[in-house]
C-alpha cells in the first residue's frame, strides 16, 4: 500500500508540537486465536450498483487444528446473513452482532477439511466502495473497487482478517456485460448471459484475505510481457496513450527484483488497474495492483513528473507483502519499509545513485518531520487504536532507511545474500522481524541484535553535534561527537559506526570511527591540512547532524565532494550560515553542478542570503537551467525576496509560461511570498490554466494563503465546495484554516465551514478539513473533531482528528501573540538583509 502524503522539505526542528503515539484508550493488539485454519476462500458476488449492494455466497473451505469441537468466529461487518451451511445444505447455527459471525462445527477429527457456506447481502460502507456519477461530479465514471488492507475486506465477504492466516482464493463476480472485472490470480472463465458478466478468477497460491480484489468498470486492456510473465494495464477509456508513461518500465522492474531477490516473479501474471477516487496511491493485490487514476499523466507532466516511485512500490509488494506478509499489522514495516526501499533500488537502477540519494534525503525528511511534529514511536509497536494508525512515517520511510543502513553496514554483497536468503527461507508463509534478523545471520555470521533493537525495537534516532579541526604541528585532525537526544523513554543512546572522509592533496583518506558515548572526542593522524571533512559521505545514516566546521571546509565540500548528496548538504549549511561572502561559491554550484538537486539547493541557499547579487544570480538562472526540477527550487528562491520587484518580474516570467506544469505552480506561490502587489491578480490569471492534477490552480489558492490577502477567503469558500476540481478543493480548505487565523473576524465563518465539510463524502478533503482546523487553532472546533472521532470511517480521518482535538484543547499563544511575533520575526528579516548588503559593499570595497 502505498504513502498517502508527500512531506515538505526542510530542517528537523526537535521538540516540535509531537504528541505520544499512544494515545488514550490505545491498546496492545495481539493475532487472535483460532480453532481452524483456511484452506481455501471462495466468493461468489453480484454487484448491484444502483443500490451500492453486494449479493454473496462465500464458501471456505476450514481446516479443524485439534480433535475438539471446533469454534468458529468469521470477521463480517453490516451484513445480512441469509443463511450458514455445510456445503451438503445441512444448517449451522449461529450467532451474528454485526462484527462477528460464530458457529459451532461439532466433533471434527483433526485435520479434516469442512466447506461452510454463508449467504449474506450487504450494502459496504468500507472495503468495497461503488463510485458513480451526481450531481457535484457528472463525469465520474461507474466503478466498484476494493481496498481492503489493512482489515476492511470483512465488510464484503465474510473471512479471517487476518494477514497472518492465508489460503487459496475464488472470486466468481457478476456485473453489468460492458464492465471489465480484475481480481487475483488467472481467469478460469469469462462468459455473458443477458444483460450481466459473470467472470471467475483463481488464485493458486495462498495470499491472505486483506489481498482480495475485486475491480469493475469499463476500461481498455493494454498487454505486454516480461519474460514468461503476462502483464496487463487497465486504463480508463482516453487515456490509452498515458499509459507506456505510467507502466512501461513494469517488465524491466521485474526482472531487477527478481535479480534482487533470488526469487523469480511469483505469481503467472500482474495485472495494474487505475481507480477513480482511491484511497490510497495503490494497493498490492495479490497479482493484481490498483492504482490512483491520478498517476496517469500527459507528455508535459512527464518532465518532471513520474509514476515510476507508485509503480516500483507496488510491484515489490508482490515479494514483501504478498509472497512474504507480515505476522500482524505491527511487524508491517517488513511489507513497507521493503517496498519504500525497493523503490530506491528502481531509481539507483534507472536514474543513478545520486538521484536515489536525493529521493531518500526525501525520505528522511519526512520522517524527521512526523517525529517532530506528529510522535515518536518504535518502528515495531503493537499498542494502538487500530492498525491504521501504524501506516506512517515510522512504517514506510524510517523502514526503508533502516534498510538502507543494514545494506551500507553489510555491504552490497553480503546484504542481497541475506535478503535472498529471507526471501528464499519464508516464502508463503508469514513473518516478523526476527525472522529477518536471523536470516541476515545465517547468510552472513554478522550479528545484528543491537542494529535491530536500536534502529526498530527502540524509538528516535541520534541527534549528533559535530566539531571536526586540526593541528598543524601534530598533524592530527580532531573530531568531536556529542549525541545529543533525551535519553528516555524508548529513546537509546546508539552505538554505531561513523565514516569520516578526509580529503588531503586531492586524495581521500576514510576512517571508521565507533560512536557509542554522550560525548567522544576522536584523533585521526593524517598527512597533511584536510581540504574536506565529511562525516557520513552520503548521508547514509538516520540522524540529524550539527556541523561545525570553517567555511573553507564547507566551500570545498561543495565544490568537490564526490557525491551529490554530500554538495548538496554543504548547499544548505553555507545558506544556513547566512554569509554573504559565501555568494561566489554558492553561484558557481548554482550554475554548474553536476547534478540538477545541487543547483537547485545552491539557488535555494542564495536566496536565504537574501541580498541584491544573489537575487539577480538566481534570476539569470532560472532563464538558464535546463531541469524543471531545478529550476523549480531556483523559482522557489525568488520567493525569499519578499517586497522585491524584480524578484517578481523574473517569477512573473516563469509563471506566464514554462515548459513545466510543476514550475508555473511554484512561481504563483514564490510571487505570492514577494508579497507583490501585482500577484493576487496574477495568481486571478493563472487559476484558470488547465493542468496534471490542477496542480496550477492549487497553488495559486494555495498563494492566496501566503499573500493574507482577505479577498482569498470568499475566493477559497467557493473553490472548497462539493463539485469543484477535487484537488483544488484541498488546497482551498488549507487555505481558509490559514487566513482564518490571520483575520480574526473571519474565524467564525470560516471554522463554521470547515466543520460541515468534516462530512464531506471525499475523505482526503476531510483530512485536509482536520489540518485546516489545526492552523485555524479555534477551540470551537473540539466538538466537532471529536464527533469526527467517533463516526468518521477513515481511521486516518480518525486518528488525525483524536491528536488535532488533543493540541487544541492544551492550547496555544492567542492570535494577537502568534501575529506580533511573527511580525517582530519578519521585521528582523528584513532589517538583517539590509545590514548583509551593507556588509557585502563594505567588503567589496577592501
Amino acid at each position: 500500500m502505498s504513502r498517502f502524503h508527500q512531506c515538505r522539505r526542510g530542517e528537523h526542528q526537535a521538540g516540535g508540537d509531537a504528541l505520544p503515539f499512544a494515545l488514550p484508550g490505545s491498546r496492545a493488539t495481539f493475532t487472535p486465536d483460532r480453532d481452524v485454519n483456511v484452506r481455501h476462500l471462495r466468493i461468489e458476488v453480484a454487484l448491484d450498483f444502483a443500490t451500492a449492494s453486494v449479493d454473496g455466497v462465500c464458501t471456505l473451505t476450514l481446516v479443524p487444528l485439534g480433535a475438539a469441537r471446533a469454534r468458529v468466529a468469521l470477521d463480517a461487518v453490516e451484513m445480512q446473513i441469509h443463511a450458514v451451511t455445510l456445503s451438503d445444505g445441512a444448517a449451522l447455527e449461529y450467532a451474528y452482532d454485526g462484527q462477528k459471525l460464530s458457529f459451532d462445527l461439532g466433533a471434527r477429527k483433526e485435520g479434516e477439511a469442512v466447506d461452510v457456506v454463508v449467504r449474506y447481502r450487504c450494502t459496504p460502507r468500507r472495503g468495497l466502495y461503488f463510485i458513480r456519477p451526481d450531481a457535484g461530479y457528472p463525469k465520474r465514471p461507474l466503478q466498484a473497487w476494493s481496498q481492503g488492507q489493512d482489515e476492511d475486506n470483512r465488510a464484503w465477504f465474510p473471512c479471517f482478517d487476518h494477514p497472518a492466516v492465508k489460503s487459496t482464493s475464488e472470486v466468481i463476480a457478476t456485473v453489468p456485460k460492458q464492465m471489465t472485472i480484475l481480481s487475483n490470480g488467472s481467469i478460469v472463465e469469462d462468459r455473458v448471459s443477458g444483460e450481466s458478466r459473470t467472470v471467475h478468477f483463481r488464485q493458486e497460491v495462498p495470499h491472505s484475505s486483506y489481498l482480495v480484489t475485486l475491480v469493475a468498470g469499463e476500461y481498455t486492456h493494454l498487454e505486454d510481457k516480461a519474460g514468461a510473465v503476462e502483464l496487463h494495464y487497465l486504463v480508463n477509456p482516453g487515456r490509452e496513450e498515458d499509459a507506456p508513461r505510467t507502466f512501461g518500465n513494469t517488465a524491466k522492474m521485474i526482472e531487477l527484483f527478481a535479480e534482487r531477490t533470488g526469487r523469480a516473479y511469483p505469481w503467472p501474471r500482474y495485472s495494474q488497474i487505475t481507480v477513480a477516487e482511491f484511497i490510497f496511491g495503490g494497493m498490492e493485490n495479490t497479482s493484481a495492483t490498483t492504482l490512483t487514476d491520478q498517476t496517469l499523466h500527459d507528455a508535459r507532466a512527464h518532465l518532471d513528473f513520474s509514476s515510476e516511485p507508485l509503480i516500483s512500490h507496488e510491484l515489490a509488494h508482490q515479494w514483501f507483502g504478498d509472497l512474504l506478509t507480515c505476522r500482524d499489522w505491527s511487524q508491517g514495516w517488513l511489507n513497507e519499509g521493503f517496498a519504500t526501499y525497493m523503490e530506491l533500488v528502481w531509481k539507483e537502477h534507472i536514474a543513478g545513485r545520486d538521484d536515489a540519494d536525493y529521493d531518500r534525503l526525501g525520505d528522511i525528511e519526512a520522517y524527521l518531520d512526523e517525529d517532530s511534529h506528529r510522535y515518536r514511536r518504535p518502528i515495531v509497536t503493537n499498542v494502538y487504536h487500530e492498525p491504521i494508525d501504524v501506516f506512517d512515517r515510522h512504517l514506510y520511510e524510517k523502514g526503508g532507511c533502516v534498510l538502507h543502513m543494514l545494506r551500507t553496514e553489510l555491504g552490497d554483497a553480503r546484504f542481497w545474500k541475506a535478503i535472498q536468503h529471507y526471501v528464499k527461507k519464508h516464502a508463503g508463509g508469514s513473518v516478523e522481524t526476527r525472522d529477518l534478523a536471523r536470516a541476515v545471520d545465517e547468510a552472513t555470521g554478522w550479528n545484528p541484535d543491537r542494529f535491530f533493537e536500536q534502529w526498530v525495537f527502540s524509538a528516535g534516532f541520534p541527534e549528533l553535534k559535530l566539531e571536526a579541526s586540526y593541528d598543524e604541528e601534530t598533524k592530527l585532525a580532531r573530531i568531536t561527537v556529542a549525541q545529543t537526544q533525551k535519553v528516555e523513554g524508548q529513546t537509546p543512546l546508539f552505538s554505531f559506526p561513523l565514516p569520516v572522509r578526509f580529503v588531503v592533496d586531492g586524495a581521500g583518506h576514510d576512517v571508521t570511527l565507533t560512536v557509542s558515548q554522550a560525548a567522544e572526542t576522536f584523533v585521526v593522524p593524517l598527512g597533511g591540512k584536510p581540504s574536506q571533512v565529511i562525516p557520513d559521505p552520503g548521508y547514509n545514516i538516520l540522524k540529524t547532524l550539527d556541523e561545525k566546521k570553517g567555511d573553507e571546509l564547507w566551500t570545498a565540500q561543495l565544490a568537490g565532494a564526490e557525491r551529490a548528496i554530500d554538495r548538496l548538504r554543504a548547499a544548505r549549511a553555507l545558506g544556513k550560515a547566512g554569509n554573504p561572502m559565501m555568494l561566489d561559491a554558492l553561484v558557481k554550484s548554482m550554475r554548474d553542478d553536476p547534478h540538477w538537486s545541487v543547483r537547485g539547493e545552491a539557488g535555494l541557499a542564495l536566496g536565504a542570503l537574501k541580498t541584491t547579487a544573489a537575487r539577480d544570480a538566481i534570476a539569470a538562472a532560472v532563464a538558464t537551467e535546463g531541469h524543471p526540477k531545478a529550476r523549480r527550487h531556483l523559482v522557489k528562491a525568488l520567493g525569499a525576496f519578499r517586497g522585491d520587484e524584480r524578484a517578481a518580474d523574473a517569477i512573473e516570467t516563469t509563471l506566464a509560461r514554462d515548459p513545466s506544469y510543476f514550475v508555473e505552480a511554484e512561481s504563483a506561490m514564490s510571487l505570492a511570498k514577494t508579497r507583490s502587489p501585482r500577484a493576487f491578480d496574477k495568481l486571478m490569471q493563472a487559476m484558470t490554466r488547465p493542468s496534471y492534477l490542477d496542480v496550477i490552480a492549487s497553488m495559486c489558492l494555495s498563494g492566496m494563503a501566503e499573500l493574507r490577502d482577505e479577498r482569498g477567503i470568499d475566493l477559497a469558500l467557493e473553490a472548497a465546495k462539493y463539485g469543484k476540481p477535487v484537488v483544488g478543493r484541498r488546497a482551498a480548505i488549507g487555505v481558509l484554516g490559514a487566513l482564518g487565523a490571520e483575520f480574526p473576524q473571519q474565524k467564525r465563518r470560516v471554522r463554521e465551514t470547515l466543520v460541515e465539510l468534516l462530512d464531506d463524502p471525499d475523505f482526503r478533503a476531510r483530512i485536509a478539513v482536520v489540518e485546516a482546523l489545526r492552523v485555524l487553532g479555534d477551540t470551537e472546533a473540539v466538538d466537532a473533531l471529536h464527533r469526527a472521532m467517533g463516526r468518521d470511517l477513515d481511521g486516518r480521518v480518525r486518528r488525525r482528528a483524536r491528536e488535532v482535538a488533543r493540541k487544541l484543547t492544551e492550547g496555544s499563544p492567542n492570535d494577537e501573540q502568534v501575529r506580533s511575533l511573527r511580525d517582530a520575526v519578519e521585521k528582523l528579516q528584513d532589517e538583517n538583509r539590509e545590514l548583509k548588503e551593507r556588509v557585502m559593499k563594505l567588503e567589496t570595497r577592501k
